[in-house]
């Protein structure tokens, strides 16, 4: 498009500008020096003088100062205001902003997984390889960030643009994300398109949910985002700088800057993606702290509704003493140690095993109410049975209510087992303290 050409156009001329002063000024080169006497000779005798003139040797920090003055030149001043470039880097940014709008689109149409990357299939395996992105939302996202600077698109004088175009398609994703997170966007559904014919684009099969619901979800955007807030201060970093400011000699020269304005340059990208990077961390430790830690406790405290039913197990029963924990006891962490299992490589450095603790925290705190409340109504029921001189049902010459006890015994060891298992100490846990004080008395009751 016309992007294309000014871009090509501007590129050229700029170049040629940028090596006019070398192309002026040669340095000597070291075989001149070697055949300078012969050349002499040479000349002397066919009557060319030419050589006993005065040749300074021309260093790069002159050719730099020459080129300095070439730029600052009227006629290259004015040559440079014929250029309308902001024009130019609204048609690129309209470019990015239009690939980023059918990106959300399609994610909100078909969720996360939706094969939203429109770029080449080898950057999008390099993506994938190089930094473990893992959601083609994500790949689309960076290789919208790289295209920024790539040679067929970036102009210098244009450097403070692109870089704040760069950090507000961050923050239109972060904003998104923000969005999905607190429940404000929701995926999937039927959607009508106004002037759409292709019912492809107009209708979806999937039902209408909110990803913020999803722990699977949850942490594959919170690990997406904590890859991406490393890139951008290391690896993205590292684009940015290298395009703006050249490591090489050849390429160095031809940016028209001084040593000190590339360094500084340089220092002052960094700080704008440092501070960009900065915004990643809240949403990353909302999702796991919060999103991830309440939805994944409703979970596990669904099976502690079977606590109750503990004690009608043994009433009037006559069943022998339990001898292993109840059933219900070993789904109650089952989906936190899955989930545990699929995302512990996926888990952020920087929240560690603190999600883990609330969790378990909550969850023991539920599970021991549930014991204490089961306990008080089994006393109550052993004080109405000696009132009423109710014969002892004997068993092995255990009440129903020791068996009772017997049993929460046996779960609560199994249950602290299981928090075990998971990497954590169950003795800071306040729950399982606390449960270990409500059935420490059946502790006796154990065959020996």
């Amino acid at each position: 498009g016309i992007a294309n050409v000014l871009q090509a156009n501007y590129s050229a001329l700029d170049t040629f500008l940028s090596e006019l002063a070398s192309s002026l000024l040669l340095l000597q080169s070291p075989q001149e020096e070697v055949t300078q006497d012969e050349e002499e000779k040479t000349s002397i005798e066919s009557g060319n003088f030419s050589h006993l003139y005065y040749r300074p040797t021309i260093q790069a920090d002159a050719i730099e100062r020459a080129q300095t003055r070439l730029y600052a030149h009227p006629t290259t001043v004015e040559f440079s205001k014929r250029w309308n470039l902001p024009i130019y880097y609204q048609l690129r940014f309209a470019e990015f902003c239009k690939r980023l709008d059918k990106a959300i689109e399609g994610v909100c149409r078909e969720g996360w997984t939706a094969d939203v990357f429109t770029g080449d299939a080898k950057d999008g395996k390099k993506i994938s390889d190089t930094f473990g992105y893992e959601l083609p939302f994500f790949f689309e996202l960076y290789d919208i960030l790289l295209s920024m600077w790539k040679p067929d698109v970036y102009l210098r004088p244009l450097t403070h643009r692109f870089l704040r175009g760069a950090m507000q398609v961050i923050g239109r994703v972060l904003a998104f994300v923000k969005d999905g997170a607190d429940g404000k966007i929701q995926f999937g559904g039927t959607e009508e398109s106004e002037g759409e014919t292709d019912l492809s684009e107009t209708s979806v099969t999937i039902p209408a949910y909110s990803w913020n619901e999803r722990v699977e979800d949850v942490a594959v955007v919170a690990w997406e985002l904590t890859i991406l807030e490393t890139c951008l201060t290391h690896d993205y970093l590292d684009y940015v700088a290298n395009t703006v400011c050249p490591n090489d000699k050849e390429s160095r020269q031809s940016t028209h800057n001084s040593s000190l304005e590339l360094e500084e340059i340089r220092s002052l990208a960094s700080e704008v993606l440092v501070e960009c990077s900065q915004e990643f961390s809240p949403l990353v430790s909302n999702s796991w702290y919060t999103l991830i830690v309440d939805r994944l406790t409703k979970q596990c405290c669904i099976p502690l509704t079977a606590v109750k039913g503990v004690a009608a197990t043994y009433r009037m029963t006559n069943r022998p003493p339990p001898t292993q924990a109840s059933p219900f006891v070993a789904s109650i962490l089952r989906p936190l140690k899955e989930f545990d299992t699929t995302f512990s490589s996926r888990t952020p450095p920087q929240i560690g095993d603190e999600w883990k603790q609330k969790i378990i925290g909550a969850v023991s705190s539920k599970y021991s109410i549930a014991v204490e409340d089961l306990i008080a109504t089994v006393k109550r029921t052993e004080e109405a049975l000696k009132s009423r001189k109710t014969r002892k049902m004997m068993a092995g010459g255990m009440s129903d209510g020791e068996k009772v006890k017997l049993q929460l015994l046996l779960d609560y060891r199994q249950y602290k087992k299981d928090v075990e298992e998971l990497g954590l100490e169950s003795d800071n846990i306040e729950g399982l303290v606390k449960l270990n004080q409500l059935t420490s008395e059946a502790e006796s009751l154990l065959p020996k």
